[in-house]
C-alpha cells in the first residue's frame, strides 16, 4: 500500500476516534472535550460550539441536543420573561435578492384553518419582545404570545387554507 494512503487512513481514523470520544463525553460527563462554551448569561441552558456540531443543554430536554454546525438552536425561554411584543417582521424584505425554496411551509393551524408561508422562510419571520428576546412567528403562535390577527396588524403575508373535513 502506498505510504500516502496509509497516512490518509491514519488521519481519518484519528479524526473518527476523536469524534467518538467527544460524543461519548457529551453523554457521560455532560460536556464535549473539543468545543467552546458559549456564554449567554444563563446558567441553566448551556451551548457548546464545536468544529462539526454544536451541543445544547436545555432545561426542557432530558438529554443533550447535538446539532450539525450552522443549525439554528435555542432553548425555550420562560414565557413570563419575554415581555410585550415590540415588532413582528418579515426579515426577508431586508435581504437583497432573497430567494427561498418554492413550497408551502405550514407554520400554524387552528380548528378552522391552516396557515402557511409561500416558501420555506419560517426562520426569517421574527417576533421581537421588550426584553430583547426574538423568536419565530410559529413559536410565538405556539406559545400564545401573538395571534393571527397580530400578523394582519403588522402586514405579514401568509396563505390561509380551510381544513378539509
Amino acid at each position: 500500500m502506498n505510504k500516502w494512503i496509509k497516512y490518509i487512513l491514519w488521519v481519518i481514523g484519528i479524526i473518527v476516534l476523536v469524534m467518538v470520544i467527544d460524543i461519548t463525553c457529551i453523554f457521560t460527563i455532560h460536556r464535549p472535550l473539543f468545543a467552546i462554551k458559549e456564554d449567554n448569561g444563563d446558567s441553566v441552558n448551556i451551548v457548546y460550539r464545536g468544529l462539526l456540531y454544536d451541543t445544547l443543554y436545555c432545561h426542557e430536554y432530558s438529554t443533550p441536543q447535538v446539532k450539525p454546525k450552522g443549525t439554528k438552536i435555542s432553548c425555550a425561554v420562560e414565557r413570563v420573561d419575554v415581555g410585550d411584543v415590540v415588532s413582528i417582521k418579515d426579515t426577508t424584505k431586508e435581504i437583497k435578492d432573497f430567494a427561498c425554496d418554492s413550497a408551502l411551509e405550514q407554520f400554524y393551524e387552528d380548528d378552522m384553518y391552516k396557515y402557511s408561508w409561500s416558501c420555506i422562510k419560517n426562520d426569517y419571520m421574527v417576533v421581537k419582545y421588550e426584553s430583547g428576546f426574538e423568536e419565530t412567528i410559529s413559536d410565538a403562535l405556539k406559545y400564545g404570545t401573538i395571534t393571527i390577527s397580530d400578523l394582519d396588524r403588522y402586514n405579514i403575508d401568509y396563505i390561509k387554507e380551510n381544513h378539509i373535513k
